[in-house]
């Protein structure tokens, strides 16, 4: 596991249970309100963060969706418990959208910066989780005040103008990008994009799964001819071992490790489309 991810996890457990020690611990001093902010502040942050890396490790939109929004229900059930009803349902309802954003984030950034959106994402739990926490003692101890008024509003624009230009900086400067992309570029510059197999009787396409799609991705075949897809997938619970082509009735077939064989017949003219199971990588069958 990535260092900054296992950073990640041990951050998140410490000032989540931190917060919620606080909030068990001051519960008759917190207004209602008050405490239905705390909870859903908790719980989304939590879900996010916990679908993020579920998803950026397993790929499978399912598990990463479905154990971040337990995660986050339940951080926003403990969390609303000790203020009432209302924070309970405000935490637990926040922890499922966390969860589900933060899974669908995570699966479809887990080729593309994964471990910078990581970063970022960290960076900003733990300045709003600072925040919940100061919020919370503020709450619960009289002899703690905040004024935000005294904070200069031009001073947290000039951050945020800051952060931004930092990272369009380093996006145009390559300093953002796809993991291992050069180095799959130079292992694959002899692989085929387009096939065109219209003028054999017996076509067989031979398509490969990769972390950037599928290859070829672009597929020639002539009307009327059945055509054999094999495909070779050498990944693990990942969006892309899900396959469709709707024209040709191949609906969300499931592409094992290993090599699968597919079928179809083209029976008119045209353009058609084939994709992963989320419709992010997609190519395309040309029929003559």
């Amino acid at each position: 596991m990535n260092i900054l991810a296992m950073i990640t996890i041990v951050v998140v457990c410490i000032l989540t249970g931190y917060s919620l020690y606080l909030v068990h611990r001051g519960k008759k001093k917190i207004t209602s309100m008050s405490g239905m902010m705390i909870a859903m502040v908790m719980a989304m942050m939590a879900g996010l963060i916990s679908g993020y890396l579920i998803g950026i490790y397993s790929g499978d939109m399912f598990l990463s969706g479905g154990v971040s929004m337990i995660i986050g229900f339940f951080i926003g059930f403990l969390a609303g418990q000790p203020i009432g009803l209302m924070a309970i349902l405000d935490g637990a309802l926040a922890g499922i959208m966390g969860g589900m954003m933060g899974a669908m984030l995570g699966v479809m950034l887990q080729f593309e910066n994964a471990f910078i959106m990581l970063a970022i994402l960290l960076g900003l739990y733990i300045i709003i989780m600072g925040l919940v926490i100061l919020f919370i003692l503020v709450e619960t101890i009289k002899k703690i005040t905040l004024d935000t008024q005294a904070i200069s509003p031009f001073a947290v624009f000039s951050a945020g103008v800051v952060a931004v230009s930092l990272f369009l900086f380093m996006y145009g400067r390559d300093h953002v990008k796809i993991p291992g992309e050069n180095t799959y570029s130079r292992n694959n510059a002899t692989i085929k994009q387009e096939v065109d197999v219209s003028n054999e009787q017996l076509p067989k396409i031979h398509m490969k799964v990769t972390p950037q799609g599928y290859t070829p991705n672009v597929i020639r075949v002539k009307k009327g001819v059945p055509v054999e897809l094999i495909i070779d997938n050498p990944l693990e619970n990942n969006c892309l071992s899900t396959f469709t082509m709707p024209e040709y009735d191949i609906n969300n077939v499931n592409l094992k490790v290993g090599t699968t064989h597919l079928s179809f017949i083209p029976t008119k003219t045209g353009k058609y489309t084939f994709s992963c199971g989320m419709g992010m990588f997609k190519g395309s069958v040309i029929v003559k």
